[in-house]
């Protein structure tokens, strides 16, 4: 029987997991933390699930509804998310809406830089991008602020990797929900437990290793050190940060992380009804707002909100938007030996999803 390794219990870890275990592969994971799921496993603070940072499902696939609903039902929603403007005193919807719009105060500016806008609204970097789609002062009040706070950055020009493309609409007419913006659905558990369930099912078969601190990696011969442990595969599947599967060889890598702040409120529900998210794009130190039950549908007298606040704890957001360090991930990746493969979004340096992971993991697979 052919062995596998796989670095990191995340979601495209475990998806390796079962789906190398139909393949006949005896599969050994070994994860640093005492659970699985990484950043979409569901943790409870006063009876209230959450996650750090909302993780629902978003999909084009129906398979990949399919092959996660099998396990762990699911239930679809229509995505609702707010803003907070500051200078305006008004919560208005994201993405954002040509009702709003409006009724800003100043309106007849914006109408008059949308009507003026370039007919290319290409560019290379962020800020430039976003002005011409929807002149500078939308981008001012939406846009600046928050991304320059997500991803800890003087300017939005530093962003000089971006490849220009919109999410559904720029500005978004008629339905204010985001599931209407294009083809993508969201889906969320039924079960308390999120993902949870999920999760273990797919490494049922597998020899886990939880609360494991890998020592060193030899990719050559793919063994792995565990103190005094050695384990040998004939393949092995990292999730883990490139530069610290190859031991910084090019270099670190930059990443944004989240400081993540659960409180219980003394009341039933704050946000509007069936509203999700609240964006915060001025100048406080906080970015966004999630009110969970509102996507897990749990029911209590109280209610539970994470403040997410931008730093460099952790390493959730991978920086491919700056093209040096996308450089930088492509010379890890082009770097690895055969039978190693490196997938994930750490793994391969992209902004990735639970359905792009599980993408990879089917693609990688079929091709063993």
């Amino acid at each position: 029987m052919k062995k596998a390794i796989i670095l990191g219990g995340g979601v495209t870890g475990c998806v390796s997991a079962r789906e190398l275990g139909k393949k006949g592969y005896q599969v050994t994971l070994i994860e640093k933390n005492s659970y699985l799921g990484g950043g979409c496993h569901t943790f409870f603070m006063g009876g209230h699930p959450y996650t750090e940072g909302p993780r629902f499902l978003t999909v084009t696939d129906e398979k990949i509804f399919d092959y996660i609903d099998e396990i762990v039902p699911l239930r679809r929603f229509a995505l609702y998310e707010d803003t907070y403007i500051e200078q305006d005193r008004a919560f208005y919807s994201y993405p954002m809406h040509w009702d709003d719009i409006q009724v800003m105060p100043d309106f007849a500016k914006i109408k008059s830089e949308l009507e003026n806008r370039p007919e290319n609204i290409r560019s290379d970097n962020f800020e430039d991008g976003w002005i011409n789609a929807v002149g500078p002062t939308l981008y001012g009040k939406y846009v600046k602020n928050y991304t320059e706070k997500m991803w800890k950055v003087k300017s939005n020009r530093e962003l000089d990797g971006y490849e220009w493309s919109v999410k559904g609409f720029t500005i978004q007419h008629g339905e204010r929900n985001v599931t209407d913006l294009g083809t993508d659905k969201h889906a969320h558990p039924f079960e308390k437990e999120g993902f949870n369930h999920f999760f273990e099912a797919c490494v049922v078969d597998a020899d886990v290793r939880l609360n494991t601190e890998v020592k060193h990696v030899d990719l050559e011969q793919k063994k792995v050190y565990l103190g005094d442990e050695e384990i040998t595969g004939d393949i092995m599947i990292s999730t883990l940060p490139l530069e610290e599967l190859m031991e910084n060889t090019y270099g670190s890598l930059r990443y944004i992380g989240r400081d993540f702040y659960p409180i219980v409120l003394p009341i039933e529900h704050l946000f509007k009804d069936g509203h999700h998210f609240l964006y915060y794009p001025n100048g406080e130190k906080h970015t966004r707002i999630v009110e969970y039950k509102n996507l897990t549908m749990h029911e209590a007298p109280d209610t539970l909100i994470v403040v997410e606040v931008p730093s460099m704890n952790g390493k959730l957001y991978p920086c491919e938007m700056m093209t040096e360090e996308r450089k930088k991930a492509d010379l890890y990746k082009r770097a690895l030996p055969n039978n190693v493969f490196s997938i994930g979004r750490l793994g391969t340096y992209q902004y990735t999803g639970i359905a792009q992971c599980i993408e990879q993991v089917w693609d990688l697979v079929k091709g063993l």
